[in-house]
Order: C-alpha cells, then structure tokens, then sequence
C-alpha cells in the first residue's frame, strides 16, 4: 500500500536499472553497485535514506547502504516465479529522498538447468498389428521440463531394439518423436515389445528422464494398430 501511494506521489526517475542473477544462488550474492550506477556516493545513500520497495510478496533483494551493493536476500526459483515463461524479471524501485527520487530496477532471473524431463506417465502402453509393415509411424508421448531455453528437452533416444528405431523432428509446435516399425511383427514368437524411451535436455551436464513402453502385438484382425491405451 505505501509503494502504492509513493508511486502516485513522486515522478520516476527517467533512468532504469537492469541487472541479471541466476535462480538458486545463495544469499548475499552481490548482483550490482546501486550507488555507482546512481552516481551517489555510498557514505550517503543511509544519509539520504535509501531502500528497497517492491510489491512482490517477497524481498528476493537489499542494498547494503554502506557500499551500495546490491544482493540476493531470498532465495529465487525461477520456474515459481515465472512458470512456462521464457524470460523472467522482477520490477522493484529504489526509494531516495533528499531530494526525493524512485528509480526502477529491473533483476533479471536467468534459468540453470535444475530441472530434468519428465513424462506424465510411467508407463506408455499401446497395440501394433502383426500385420504392420515396416517404415508404419507410432506417435510418442512428449515430455515435459520446468527449465526453458537451452536447458528445456533437446532430443528423445529410444533403447536398442530389434524392431523399433525413433525419428524426432522438430516443428513450430515443438520437439515430437515417433517410433518407426525396422521389422515385422510375430505375435507368437514374441507379444510384446518392450522399451525405455529417454528425454534428454540441453544443459551442461543434461539431465533426462524416462518412460517404459510396452507394445503388445495383437492378431491381424484384433485391433487397429492407431489404437492406444495408456496406464
């Protein structure tokens, strides 16, 4: 409520700061010099009485008032703070008087690869004909990762198999993969099929996680090779 009011009672400064950090560092972790890239000495910004104001429900940054420094008070997770969200920034203002000033800063929330893919499912379960032919397309279930960018999913991988390989594409829509029928399908030497598809991230190191697929070979006339069915 005050900020509220303050903003309504002073002009902005026509200068905004911006500074970046990565999520998860520690406490205390200088970000900038408010004091240099406001020009005010440090001895007087506690002279002139200047502080950190914000709306957000946490103070994530403070100034140390004897050096200007501007640090890490809280700890930031970027995916709670911007969920499904490519860039992520926080807006706080830096309150002044004498004369009295509001200037904007803006912290922006760089992404580390904290997070590795997952699947909705464990277990992925669908029916191919024995009648299928080689080169037929089976699509697969797509994961999902919290991280953006770089560290978001970058390429499935499918286990050795004798019968199926994988093809991943990439379109406007996102990363997919397909599983592709190499061999034909014996019901009575062998029902099912099963394999371990992996989702892997780009981040240094990558992270990745995993889904079983079983696929049950089905009689020629049982069941449409398109039909799924997931547990």
């Amino acid at each position: 409520m005050l900020l509220a009011i303050l903003l309504c009672l002073f002009d902005w400064s026509a200068a905004q700061l911006s500074f970046s950090v990565s999520e998860e560092v520690d406490k205390g972790t200088v970000i900038g010099n408010l004091a240099k890239d406001l020009n005010i000495v440090s001895q007087q910004l506690e002279e002139r009485g200047f502080r950190i104001v914000s709306l957000l429900s946490k103070k994530y940054f403070e100034v140390d008032l004897r050096t200007g420094a501007l640090f890490v008070n809280e700890r930031i997770d970027r995916e709670e703070l911007c969920p499904n969200t490519h860039k992520c920034s926080l807006n706080i203002e830096g309150l002044i008087s004498s004369p009295m000033n509001i200037y904007r800063i803006e912290v922006n929330i760089l992404d580390i690869n904290d997070n590795a893919p997952k699947f909705l499912e464990q277990i992925h379960v669908f029916n191919v004909s024995e009648s299928s032919s080689a080169g037929e397309r089976y699509p697969l279930p797509a994961a999902h990762d919290a991280d953006t960018g770089i560290n978001s999913v970058k390429t499935y991988k499918l286990s050795p198999n004798e019968f199926f390989s994988i093809d991943v594409s990439t379109s406007r829509d996102g990363l997919s993969a397909e599983l592709v029928l190499q061999k034909a399908l014996d019901r009575e030497k062998q029902p099912n099929v099963k394999l371990i598809l992996t989702a892997v991230d780009g981040g240094k190191p990558a992270r990745s996680g995993n889904m079983q697929i079983i696929v049950n070979v089905v009689d020629r006339v049982s069941v449409s090779p398109t039909k799924t069915n997931n547990i």
